[in-house]
């Protein structure tokens, strides 16, 4: 595993443990219908660049993890499937950012924000820089053909955006 995947598992923890469970009767990770559809939809279309791992959770959240390139960089990625009605695409865009940098980096990535209605950076005070997508499925109306198509248009975007926001990231103050 690259450096900085346990990162991504240390806010994915914290992402499910803030939600409430929607049903506790059912338990284990084979009630995650959503995640089972996905892995199905993955062995159908021999897509095999994803590793899975399973959270003991209220959610019975399941991890897709993969990685994506853009610009000779290659970057954690994880899709998060639980029992919720949402899906999360979460890239890990950097880490290390200094103190001294902050402020401006989350003015930057607001209005990164503002300006890609279906993308939220943010920036945790470790200093990593995150990509989420956030996609609403229940489930009679979860799609992994939607969760295919995010992760192209994500890979567009990061093409379009990277060289400027880590052109922002090593600036000197």
């Amino acid at each position: 595993m690259a450096k900085g995947t346990e990162d991504v598992t240390t806010e994915e923890k914290k992402d499910t443990a803030a939600k409430k469970p929607r049903n506790r009767k059912d338990s284990g990770v084979e009630s995650n219908t959503k995640a089972l559809d996905f892995q199905s939809f993955l062995v159908d279309n021999n897509i095999n660049v994803f590793s899975t791992e399973t959270l003991e959770d209220d959610y019975q959240t399941v991890i897709f993890r993969s990685r994506i390139e853009t610009k000779g960089q290659i970057l954690p990625t994880a899709v998060l499937i639980d029992t919720s009605i949402f899906t999360i695409l979460r890239t890990q865009i950097v880490t290390g950012v200094v103190e001294g940098k902050r402020d401006r980096i989350v003015k930057y990535l607001n209005n990164l924000n503002a300006q890609y209605k279906i993308f939220k950076y943010y920036l945790r005070d470790d200093g990593s820089i995150y990509l989420d997508i956030c996609l609403p499925f229940v489930e009679e109306t979860f799609d992994s053909k939607m969760i295919q198509l995010m992760l192209s248009v994500l890979v567009q975007h990061l093409d379009a955006t990277y060289d400027d926001l880590m052109a922002e990231v090593w600036r000197k103050d």
